[in-house]
């Protein structure tokens, strides 16, 4: 998308392998005080998961991100409410709009970074960022696809990282260029 900037999907090779997943979406994300990022990855992809065969549909995406957001604010449950009592009486185009006034209403803000650095930002607009980013890096790297609207899990990053393997195998025996 032109004006916006969206990091590339990159993973940082690990000293072990992850036994969570956790671990494994901080190779993507990597650090941060509250790792906003990793844990919507991780909202996402559990909710991915659970919806399977079939997946997630992407136009849920403001439930998914106030549920992000419930993990370290517990008053974005009231947000939830709201969510729930809306979401079938208003426009879809409408809703962001009442949940960024409604997050404002409930205190639900933290000082800007960057441009809006010295400011007050609703975390709906924060964590609604997060989860642009993430779909994006999680698509970008094979782990999830987007079918018919809906998100899946995908098989992509496993044949990727097993076919890296296979190189590699192959090239220390002589095997390959």
């Amino acid at each position: 998308m032109p004006g916006k900037f969206y990091p590339q999907a990159k993973m940082t090779i690990p000293d072990e392998k992850p036994y969570r997943l956790e671990d494994l979406l901080k190779l993507f994300f990597g650090e941060s005080p509250k790792n906003a990022r990793i844990i919507t990855a991780k909202v996402l992809l559990e909710t991915i998961r659970e919806e399977m065969p079939k997946g997630w549909s992407a136009e849920n995406w403001p439930e998914l991100v106030i549920k992000a957001m419930m993990v370290y604010y517990p008053d974005a449950e009231a947000l939830m409410e709201y969510y729930n009592d809306i979401k079938w009486t208003e426009k879809k185009s409408r809703i962001p709009k009442l949940l960024v006034e409604k997050a404002r209403e409930l205190g639900l803000e933290e000082e800007g970074e960057r441009k809006a650095r010295g400011r007050l930002v609703d975390l709906f607009t924060v964590y609604k960022g997060h989860y642009s980013v993430v779909t994006k890096i999680l698509k970008e790297a094979g782990l999830i696809r987007k079918v018919n609207g809906y998100y899946q899990l995908s098989d992509e990053f496993e044949r990727i990282l097993e076919g890296i393997a296979e190189f590699w195998r192959y090239w220390r025996k002589g095997k390959a260029e």
